[in-house]
C-alpha cells in the first residue's frame, strides 16, 4: 500500500530522471549526485531545480519508488474505491495507518520541527520536562498549533504545556462519482498540510515571536551578500552561541546564484539526492542550509524573503512526541454524509528555551 502514496504526483518528472534545464544531462548521475563541474555550477543547478520544482515540471519522489512497476493513479483509484466500499475488511483502516506512517515518517526525515530543535525525553505516565541551559531568559512555548506564548524561565526546568495536532481527511462518494484524478493523493496531500505542515509551522511562529526579545530583526539591504550575512551571524556569536542552521525561503538562492562567483567560495554544497531531497543543500559559513523550496507550494512555511539563523538544537529549544500519528478510520453515513475518511492525530510539546540562540532576517 506504500508504493500508492509514496509515488505522487506522476504527472511531473521525478528529479532522478529529468534532464538539466539546457541540456541533455540527467540533474542527477546514476550514483545519484547532482552533476555540476564545480561549486558555482553546484549554486546555479540548485536554483534552477527550484525554478523546476515550483513550476510543478518535476518531483522530488523517493529513490526506491523511481521504478518501472508504479502504479498508476488509474490504479490506485482502483485499490483505493475498492477498500472504500469493501465495509467487511479492515481495507480502509489499514490504508490510514499507512498514510499516518509515512506522514510521520517524512517528518522525521525532512520536518523543521524535528531537525531544528532537540527531542526531549517522555515516557508514558510522565509530563514533559525540558532542561533549560540557559536561565533568566524568556521562552517561548506553544499551546497549540500556531498559537504561541512567552513564559518566563528562572527554574532549571521548564514544563511546556502538551497540544494535538489533527487532521479530519474525508473523501465523499461524489469524489468518486466524479472521477477524481488521484484520490489516494489527494488524501495524503491533505493530511499532510494537517498535520505535518501544522508542525512546522507552529517552530516557525515560534521564531518569529522571539524577534525583538534579545536579538533585533535584520534587514538585508539590497539583498543577500557574504558580508551582510556575516555580519547576521555576529549576532550569535556575541552571545557565545555556535551558527549552525541557515533556514532560507527560495528566494534567497537568487542572490546567492547571481553572486556565485564570491558565494562559492564560502559554499560547500550537498549533491546526493537524498539529501537535496529533504531541502538540505550545504553548508556556508559553518551554517548548514535548509530551504522549503522543494516542498510543494501549500506545504511551504517560510514565508518570501524571510531567513532565520539558528544555533545548535541542544541551544535553542526542545520538543516532545508522544509516538507516531495515529489514524482512525471514520465512516460518516451514520452522520447523513455519504463518505469515508480518517482522523489523524499526535500530542507534541514545542519549546525555544533561549531566543538568543535566533536570527531572523528580512531581504529588502
Amino acid at each position: 500500500m506504500s508504493n500508492l502514496i509514496l509515488n505522487r504526483q506522476r504527472r511531473a518528472t521525478p528529479a532522478l530522471a529529468a534532464k538539466r534545464t539546457g541540456s541533455n544531462d540527467l540533474w542527477f548521475n546514476g550514483a545519484g549526485e547532482l552533476n555540476a563541474t564545480d561549486k558555482s555550477d553546484a549554486i546555479v543547478a540548485l536554483a534552477q531545480l527550484m525554478a523546476e520544482k515550483a513550476g510543478g515540471n518535476l518531483v522530488f519522489a523517493d529513490p526506491n519508488a523511481v521504478e518501472t512497476n508504479v502504479m498508476t493513479a488509474a490504479q490506485r483509484n482502483e485499490v483505493a474505491i475498492a477498500a472504500y466500499y469493501d465495509h467487511s475488511t479492515s481495507k480502509w483502516a489499514e490504508t490510514g495507518s499507512t498514510i499516518g506512517a509515512i506522514l510521520y515518517e517524512t517528518a522525521q526525515r525532512e520536518g523543521f520541527m524535528r531537525r531544528f530543535l532537540k527531542q526531549g525525553d517522555l515516557t508514558n505516565g510522565s509530563i514533559p520536562r525540558i532542561n533549560v541551559r540557559f536561565q533568566n531568559v524568556n521562552a517561548i512555548v506553544a499551546t497549540d498549533p500556531g498559537v504561541v506564548a512567552p513564559m518566563i524561565v528562572t527554574q532549571r526546568y521548564i514544563y511546556p504545556p502538551e497540544y494535538y495536532v489533527l487532521g479530519n481527511i474525508r473523501v465523499s462518494e461524489r469524489d468518486i462519482a466524479q472521477g477524481a484524478s488521484d484520490i489516494l493523493e489527494d488524501a495524503y496531500a491533505r493530511a499532510m498540510e494537517n498535520i505535518n505542515v501544522k508542525e512546522d509551522s507552529t517552530v516557525i511562529t515560534m521564531f518569529d515571536a522571539t524577534v525583538g526579545m534579545v536579538n533585533p530583526l535584520y534587514l538585508l539591504a539590497g539583498g543577500l551578500t557574504p558580508s551582510n550575512l556575516a555580519a547576521a551571524r555576529t549576532a550569535l556569536l556575541n552571545w557565545g552561541l555556535p551558527a549552525s542552521q541557515m533556514l532560507i525561503a527560495s528566494d534567497y538562492w537568487t542572490d546567492i546564484a547571481g553572486n556565485a562567483a564570491s558565494f562559492g567560495n564560502l559554499f560547500d554544497p550537498v549533491t546526493r539526492y537524498e539529501m537535496v531531497q529533504t531541502g538540505f543543500l550545504g553548508t556556508m559559513l559553518g551554517m548548514a542550509i535548509t530551504t522549503d523550496g522543494f516542498r510543494d507550494p501549500q506545504q511551504k512555511v517560510v514565508a518570501p524573503n524571510t531567513m532565520y539563523l539558528l544555533s545548535e538544537p541542544i541551544n535553542l529549544g526542545a520538543y516532545t512526541d508522544r509516538g507516531p500519528v495515529k489514524s482512525t478510520p471514520q465512516d460518516v453515513y451514520a452522520d447523513g454524509i455519504p463518505g469515508r475518511g480518517w482522523f489523524f492525530n499526535e500530542l507534541l510539546s514545542t519549546t525555544v528555551t533561549n531566543p538568543r540562540s535566533i536570527v531572523k532576517c528580512i531581504r529588502s
